[in-house]
């Protein structure tokens, strides 16, 4: 019997059924061989801190198949994870107690199980009386239940880090994170042998540093520290800052234009790592006495925010706002009406405008920069104006010659001043409309064939990463033109040494020509008479004189 679905038992615990020392089995045959005759008297087991059963495993040597543990017949077990990370909580603890000695560190690893098992968490403490913590999180954990812990174990800790596995933060925590440190901790682990260990790294939108073993980190005074990354906790908004405030710390009012100032230098900082935040974390970054405003307060901060610097067509940072489920607030729509965008009818058109906005910020305040894509404008019903981004504007110029009118069509252009180093928008939003066609009803792929075609002419002017964007989503509109049996047929596309062959198959041919009418222009022309006897009458037309 191996596990309880049949899945093979990789990891067990050496000595008895509640040890913490785990072990992964060597799965070659050769390696498991040397391992049994280094430690004969070894006995394994399914550990209770495994969320095992606690009986006696055997391991067995196999020579045409993985090698793995095995319980013993009629044995009854209902542990659910059996691979090699089954154990990582268990190995965490071994390389943190082991890096605290070499540190001359007073502390201790504690597992937590949160509900789905031992290995939910394991929590290092450090010191005697308030202690510095380090949460190292294994299971996915809500947004809301991390900050009640969060608010929970700040409370009890001079200084509090969390550091999550793949997968396990909610994207919430990670844009709390990111707001107030600027960057989130990451663990994973690497096997070798028959244990493994952990390597941790520091990560925000933008890049990450290098995974690095425990033993380069450091429990500092402000809290633990990974190599190649700088300490950015604002002032007066960390965890523990949040827990005093909720004992009874007043917050200090300021006037107007500092809170003006302040909430935009937070929102400008959420669209440079690319997070949308939610007004409390907003009130984190720019001041707990943006807190308590009310709805007609928040909108009138917000406009003047909107007000101050950027300057016409810039984007609108209040759009990065949302609520706990990712939608933009009700009260956005007011400010959007107030600077004079017009009023959203529907809290859908308000949703896709702000997800426009908030790209359009991205583009604008990230590193690097890039060109914005165009705001969706608003009909004067609130409604979201149809989009024509791919034909551009034509007017028609008539032509006076022999024979009546000629009507002929040409592209207006910005003047060139305007276009010194920004492409054509007209290029620029040709991604946007080959997205848009590949999602409307009704679909046109001749429609898209024709946008795609002016999409290879705007890759030759178009700078980067606007050339890289609209390569990806050309190739996506060409796997989806390729899979519809209404799509034209394409020609083959000739390979590059095909086209040149043909090329210089076709110069030689005009030069073989042009050769061949210079030959004939430096010829005489031939009487086709000469040498002809003249027929009676044509030539000379004097009567002959007979001789006498």
């Amino acid at each position: 019997m191996n596990g309880s679905d049949g899945r093979l038992v990789q990891t067990a615990v050496i000595g008895g059924p509640n040890s913490g020392r785990a072990i992964i089995l060597p799965a070659d045959a050769d390696e498991l061989t040397r391992w049994r005759k280094r430690h004969p008297a070894y006995t394994y087991w399914c550990g209770t801190q495994l969320g095992g059963c606690g009986n006696e495993l055997s391991d067995r040597l196999y020579r045409g198949k993985v090698c793995h543990f095995a319980h013993r017949p009629h044995t009854s077990c209902h542990r659910t994870a059996t691979g090699a990370a089954s154990a990582d909580h268990l190995f965490i603890k071994d390389d943190l107690a082991a890096w605290a000695g070499r540190n001359r560190l007073r502390g201790r690893a504690t597992a937590r199980n949160l509900g789905s098992g031992p290995g939910d968490a394991v929590d290092f403490r450090v010191g005697t009386a308030r202690q510095q913590h380090v949460r190292f999180q294994f299971s996915r954990l809500p947004h809301a239940e991390w900050q009640q812990a969060r608010r929970r174990l700040a409370s009890e800790s001079s200084t509090l880090d969390w550091v999550f596995g793949s997968g396990t933060a909610q994207p919430e925590t990670m844009e709390e994170l990111y707001d107030e440190y600027g960057y989130l901790l990451r663990f994973r682990f690497e096997t070798q042998g028959a244990v493994r260990r952990i390597r941790l790294r520091a990560e925000d939108p933008r890049h990450s540093t290098d995974w690095v073993p425990l033993d380069t980190c450091a429990m500092t005074p402000p809290g633990f520290r990974i190599p190649g990354v700088e300490p950015r906790r604002r002032s007066g908004t960390g965890a523990a800052d949040e827990a005093r405030a909720g004992r009874g710390a007043t917050p200090v009012w300021r006037s107007r234009e500092e809170q003006v100032l302040a909430l935009r230098e937070a929102l400008v900082t959420a669209a440079r790592f690319r997070t949308r935040p939610t007004w409390e974390a907003l009130a984190r970054t720019a001041g707990s006495d943006l807190l308590g405003l009310s709805v007609p307060d928040r909108v009138g901060l917000l406009v003047a925010v909107e007000r101050t610097g950027g300057g016409e067509g810039s984007p609108l940072l209040s759009a990065l706002i949302r609520t706990g489920e990712s939608d933009p607030p009700a009260y956005v729509g007011n400010v959007v009406a107030a600077v004079g965008c017009r009023a959203p009818a529907t809290a859908a058109v308000l949703k896709r405008w702000c997800q426009r906005e908030a790209d359009r910020a991205f583009a604008v305040y990230g590193v690097p920069s890039r060109t914005a894509p165009p705001r969706m404008p608003l009909t004067a019903d609130g409604e979201l104006a149809p989009q024509h981004s791919a034909e551009p504007a034509q007017h028609q110029t008539i032509v006076h010659v022999q024979g009546g009118p000629v009507r002929q069509s040409t592209t207006r252009r910005k003047p060139d001043s305007q276009l010194a180093g920004v492409p054509l928008l007209r290029d620029t939003e040709i991604r946007y409309a080959l997205r848009s066609e590949r999602q409307r009803r009704g679909r046109r792929p001749r429609y898209v064939a024709v946008l795609m075609t002016r999409a290879e002419e705007a890759l030759t002017r178009l700078p980067e990463p606007q050339r890289t964007e609209l390569v990806a989503e050309m190739a996506a509109t060409r796997r989806w033109l390729d899979s519809r049996p209404d799509t034209p047929a394409r020609k083959p596309r000739k390979s590059r040494r095909a086209k040149k062959a043909g090329d210089a198959k076709r110069t030689a041919a005009a030069r073989k020509w042009d050769r061949v009418k210079k030959t004939q222009r430096g010829r005489k022309t031939k009487n086709p008479l000469q040498g002809a006897r003249p027929l009676p009458g044509v030539g000379d037309a004097r009567p002959k004189t007979r001789p006498k």
